[in-house]
């Protein structure tokens, strides 16, 4: 009985204890309940704002996409605006160019103006940034520039007449009636005094027809070999019948080709002088001279410039209004070659390296490169003999890589690219005040030369200035290595470290130009032609300009009239009945002639007094 007790107790217990744990659960299972639908109500609410906010990322990519076309957008804006920056910039360097090209000084010898501007307003500085001192003059005042022309009250040094020109005498006579006593009407007597003797230079220009008479002899004697008429000769004709003498043939070729007047206008000259002639009569008689006695002559002078080993070399446009394969337009090349004895000017329709190379070498530059397969022809530049003095184009160039020759590059150009900047730039002192440093460096550099060039090189003045000259050259190059922000900087000193060996070959070669500007100056007379009469409308025109410009130039290298060159050349001609043969002509060159033809030819110079008449 005790033992059912127990187990009734201890059931009940459990069920008790069994009772109230489905309570708990119940209640738990409430919490849960409740906690869900929290829970759910929350993610309720989160998606809300994870869509809302869905919604809003989707606004705010578009958002970022378009503010990203946006800043491309800026980003081209800002490039194209930088590049227009930098066009409008070169456009503006461009026109300050060629506004002084076309309205500025032609000569670059001193200071620009806007160099003088700028140093004005901004002292000159040294190698250390520092201002320069020159000092004070003998006064303590600050010099003033000598202003152009004649001092005010300066009563002058009269009237130079040159006295080198034969004399004319005209003597002025008073009228008839006035040889006589206004009073009582004696007669003046004439006294052998000449009273106030004046000078004029004068000058005539006239045509005139020479009548040719020839005086015939007879014979005195029976002697059967001897004509019974012995006739004088007729004059000598470089154009057989023709009737005009060789001395109008010279005339009218250096009328052209030296003094520049073209053929119609001197025509119209003859024609007011009373001398009419056709044009075709002209031009006809100019193409005879040239196939027939100048062509040969211009191939003789030819084979002399390759016999040298140092030149000089530049080109300009010329002007062919002829038809040519492979042509399109006009411009021709007018190339000029000069050593020390000859000056030869090349016609050709290109600007490419095979003019120069065939012209100084006689040779095919694509052959040359084809037969050493674009090797150099020696191992180092000490193996070259010959020298051309050039710019910096790259036709020259190719023949340098060739090992053909060295070029001694031009300082004269180096110094126009300076004098570009401060005309492109004249806003930018800063860059104008470097360009100029930079411009009196390379003044000085000249001077130095040009003094160390007057003496011997084994002359201790000639040694001083050139370790004078080694020392600005270094510090040129030292400058040179410097890092430069600015875009014409860099570009003028990776010209300089592009063509420095060639503009330094002068240093060790004394013999060498710092400078192209003898071949400007050679070019001048060539381009006064092409201005005045602009080209020419035929091939055989055209050769003969290259021919005559050639012998006008080379005979003034010798002190020789062109003229009476040209008269002593045609006559020689008209002797033999044609041109030297290849093996004379090299006698008649201007440097072959003996001394006393040279006498002969010579160009009358100012200091040389020629005889009264």
């Amino acid at each position: 009985m005790q033992e059912v007790e127990e187990v009734i107790e201890i059931s009940g217990g459990e069920f008790s204890q069994g009772f109230c744990s489905g309570r708990d659960s119940c209640r738990l299972l409430q919490q849960a309940l409740m906690e869900k639908d929290k829970i759910a109500a929350e993610n309720e609410k989160l998606r809300g704002i994870f869509a809302f906010a869905q919604k809003e990322f989707e606004k705010r990519d578009k958002r970022i996409e378009y503010l990203e076309q946006e800043l491309s957008i800026l980003r081209d804006i800002e490039r194209e605006n930088k590049d227009l920056k930098q066009q409008l910039e070169q456009a503006l360097a461009k026109a300050n160019l060629f506004s002084r090209m076309l309205y500025g000084r032609k000569s670059e010898k001193g200071q620009s103006e806007q160099a003088e501007s700028i140093s004005n307003v901004t002292p000159d500085l040294d190698e250390d940034g520092q201002e320069q001192d020159y000092g004070d003059d003998t006064n303590g005042q600050e010099k003033k520039k000598k202003k152009r022309g004649a001092t005010r009250g300066h009563k002058g040094y009269g009237r130079n007449i040159p006295d080198n020109l034969p004399v004319r005498d005209q003597i002025i006579d008073i009228p008839e009636y006035q040889k006589k006593c206004a009073c009582c009407g004696e007669p003046l007597i004439e006294t052998d005094e000449l009273e106030q003797v004046s000078f004029e230079i004068s000058s005539e220009k006239t045509y005139y027809i020479k009548r040719i008479m020839r005086k015939a002899y007879k014979k005195t004697c029976n002697c059967s070999q001897t004509k019974a008429l012995i006739v004088a000769p007729p004059p000598l004709k470089i154009i057989p019948k023709g009737k005009f003498s060789i001395e109008f043939w010279s005339e009218s070729l250096i009328n052209k080709y030296m003094m520049h007047l073209p053929v119609q206008r001197q025509l119209l000259e003859m024609k007011m002088h009373g001398l009419i002639v056709p044009a075709g009569t002209i031009f006809g008689g100019f193409k005879r001279l040239y196939s027939s006695f100048l062509l040969p002559l211009y191939q003789a002078m030819a084979i002399q410039l390759r016999k040298s080993s140092h030149w000089h070399a530049d080109e300009s446009r010329w002007y062919m209004f002829v038809e040519v394969e492979g042509k399109d337009n006009h411009k021709w090349m007018m190339w000029c070659f000069a050593s020390e004895d000859i000056v030869l000017f090349v016609l050709d329709p290109t600007r490419a390296a095979k003019v120069p190379c065939q012209a100084l070498f006689d040779m095919d530059i694509e052959e040359l490169e084809k037969a050493t397969n674009g090797k150099p022809l020696f191992e180092n530049k000490t193996q070259v003999l010959k020298i051309l003095n050039a710019d910096r184009y790259s036709a020259y160039k190719r023949l340098q890589r060739a090992m053909l020759l060295l070029i001694a590059y031009c300082w004269a150009h180096v110094r126009r690219d300076f004098v570009d900047i401060q005309t492109k730039y004249p806003q930018n002192t800063q860059l104008c005040l470097w360009a100029q440093r930079w411009i009196i460096r390379i003044g000085e550099l000249y001077h130095i030369n040009n003094e160390r060039i007057k003496h011997k090189p084994d002359e201790p003045i000639f040694i001083e200035q050139h370790e004078k000259l080694k020392t600005a050259l270094q510090k040129m190059s030292d400058e040179m290595k410097k890092e430069y922000e600015l875009q014409p900087q860099i570009d003028v000193m990776n010209s300089m470290k592009e063509h420095w060996d060639g503009l330094t070959l002068f240093a060790d070669r004394p013999d060498i130009d710092m400078d192209n500007n003898y071949m400007e100056r050679t070019l001048r007379p060539m381009v006064l032609g092409r201005n005045n009469y602009r080209g020419n409308h035929s091939l055989w025109g055209g050769q003969l300009s290259a021919v005559m410009f050639s012998i006008t130039q080379t005979c003034p290298k010798h002190n020789i009239s062109p003229e009476a060159y040209l008269e002593y050349y045609f006559t020689e001609c008209a002797k033999r009945g044609a041109a030297p043969s290849k093996e004379e002509i090299g006698s008649f060159l201007p440097h072959n002639l003996s001394e006393d033809i040279r006498e002969k030819l010579r160009i009358n110079k100012a200091e040389e007094r020629a005889p009264s008449s």
